[in-house]
């Protein structure tokens, strides 16, 4: 599992690179007048924007493998599973974001603003979503391969640092959880309705052990947003896989010695 400081150093580098691709899209709106047809920024946007979003997310697939192999105490070169990258936001996703935020000028009272807010708000989550959709790759190859038993996840939270901004609330809640969640997706999930069903199961789909509560049908998000956009935007959780490893131990029991099979983090 990865220490504080690796968690730290993961957040502040993909925080500086989001920080850089905005840096340059406000750079590419400075070229435009508030007062300029709608209709030209939002061509303009849909031209470049996807490009930016590929750009700086290759850049943050590295930083997520790079992460990886630093919570498994794997040093890069050792090229481990360094092939299992994710891929950048797609052309349409990107796309999609900049016709959302640009729909604030085409109000009859146009808000600049508010299209430039929703504009950097959405790169910054673009940027990061390879990064930490790489690391679960990378722990769900690992889990197939049998070098770890099994994967938990749970969220890291900034308390509120300059560089990488302060979590919100609904964050904090989701990071008080811990390491129960059995995807990433799930560990960053949007607000929903319903009971997450990993909380209540165990590894083999059984009821886990001292639960008490209904085991729900899992959580559905609010609105028209999917789950699989698991961070909202502006978000500087990291998701921080925890690995275990399966081990036989022996206990007593009525004077009978058992031996029975567990999974301890590493």
């Amino acid at each position: 599992m990865a220490s504080p400081a690796q968690v730290e150093e993961f957040r502040t580098a993909t925080a500086e690179l989001a920080s850089l691709a905005r840096t340059q899209i406000r750079d590419l709106l400075s070229a435009v007048s508030a007062s300029a047809d709608p209709v030209k920024v939002r061509d303009l946007l849909v031209r470049v924007f996807p490009d930016f979003m590929t750009s700086f997310g290759d850049t943050s697939a590295v930083l997520g493998a790079d992460f990886y192999d630093a919570s498994r105490n794997i040093a890069p070169s050792a090229g481990t599973l360094q092939t299992v990258f994710a891929q950048p936001a797609k052309v349409k996703q990107s796309e999609g974001v900049a016709r959302w935020a640009v729909g604030s000028l085409f109000l009859d009272d146009p808000d600049w603003d508010l299209f430039e807010s929703q504009l950097l708000g959405g790169a910054q989550r673009l940027v990061l979503q390879p990064a930490r959709q790489t690391i679960d790759l990378l722990s769900r190859a690992d889990a197939r391969s049998g070098k770890v038993a099994a994967v938990r996840w749970s969220r890291s939270v900034n308390p509120g640092r300059a560089k990488s901004g302060k979590s919100c609330d609904f964050c904090i809640m989701l990071a008080g959880r811990g390491p129960v969640y059995k995807s990433d997706a799930a560990s960053g999930m949007v607000v929903g309705r319903g009971t997450d069903s990993s909380i209540a199961l165990d590894e083999s789909g059984n009821r886990r052990k001292g639960y008490i509560g209904g085991v729900g049908g899992g959580v559905k998000a609010r609105g028209g947003r999917g789950l699989e956009n698991s961070y909202h935007d502006n978000c500087h959780c990291v998701p921080v896989p925890t690995f275990y490893q399966r081990e036989t131990r022996s206990f007593n029991v009525r004077g009978y010695e058992r031996r029975e099979s567990v999974l301890v983090p590493f």
